[in-house]
């Protein structure tokens, strides 16, 4: 995925979507997902049938794998087609991976207008899921990461002091990304 990178190549995918459908482990999938979505960056229009066929999967794993492909084919972007796919999945999914990774992603879509962010994820930094509060604490950090966002700031500090260990340790890392 690193070597390749935005390069779309049809061999080094398809034979990344065979070794992933016939592998059982579930780091080789993950990374073989990854790869993929690394595969996609910057390809945007381009990269939408293999989002397609990842998001279509049973595997938890290559749908998570989806949501770094839709991130990576449109970072900084803002598509309006991308950040609707990504907030679908967030909260029609069954896996807390894939709904954490869909709303982590929309950081890299919007870090272009990170004043965006904020106001996109603040209902759903409330939500009783505490993968989804995570997912919107790291878009936060993502997609604000330098900017020192008041409204940034405002978002993630009641997450600093959330019930979730979790939550908390997203929360303070993606302050420190806004602080950098």
């Amino acid at each position: 995925g690193l070597v390749m990178l935005g390069s779309a190549n049809e061999g080094a995918i398809e034979e990344m979507l065979t070794h992933a459908n016939d592998s059982k482990h579930e780091k080789i999938i993950r990374s073989l997902s990854i790869s993929l979505a690394l595969l996609m960056y910057g390809r945007e229009d381009n990269a939408d049938g293999l989002i397609e066929q990842m998001t279509r999967s049973k595997d938890s794993i290559m749908r998570y794998g989806a949501m770094f492909a839709i991130g990576c084919a449109y970072a900084g972007t803002s598509n309006n087609n991308a950040i609707r796919k990504l907030l679908h999945f967030t909260v029609s999914d069954v896996s807390d991976d894939v709904k954490r990774a869909a709303l982590m992603n929309l950081g890299f879509l919007l870090f272009r207008k990170p004043e965006k962010i904020p106001e996109i994820v603040k209902q759903l930094a409330e939500s009783y899921n505490p993968h989804i509060r995570y997912g919107a604490a790291f878009a936060v950090g993502i997609g604000c990461a330098g900017t020192g966002l008041i409204e940034a700031l405002k978002l993630l500090a009641p997450l600093t002091n959330d019930s979730v260990d979790f939550v908390r340790q997203g929360a303070l890392i993606a302050l420190s990304m806004v602080f950098i």
